[in-house]
């Protein structure tokens, strides 16, 4: 769960959309009244990878985040920062 942010779950959506008009010749993505695009299909399936490319990205940024700026633990010692914010 920590893994999955809006940018995975709207590419798996778009993901799943594609391979449904892709199994519905296109029936499925193409609004009444008009002639159906064979290829829109791909156009959600590109859309779908572009946006989970970015929420691997997004993930990863945050991991190299976490490293550098690792959060304090209840147990650790306070900061010097803190004991000076905090006199007692």
């Amino acid at each position: 769960m920590r893994f999955l942010n809006g940018f995975i779950l709207i590419g798996l959506l778009l993901f799943i959309i594609s391979l449904m008009g892709l199994m519905s010749g296109n029936r499925l993505l193409t609004e009444p009244g008009q002639a159906v695009n064979p290829y829109s299909w791909l156009l959600y399936l590109g859309a779908s990878a572009l946006m989970l490319v970015n929420g691997a990205v997004s993930v990863w940024n945050s991991q190299q985040n976490e490293k550098q700026n690792p959060k304090p633990t209840e147990n650790a010692p306070a900061t010097e920062a803190t004991e000076e914010a905090n006199p007692q």
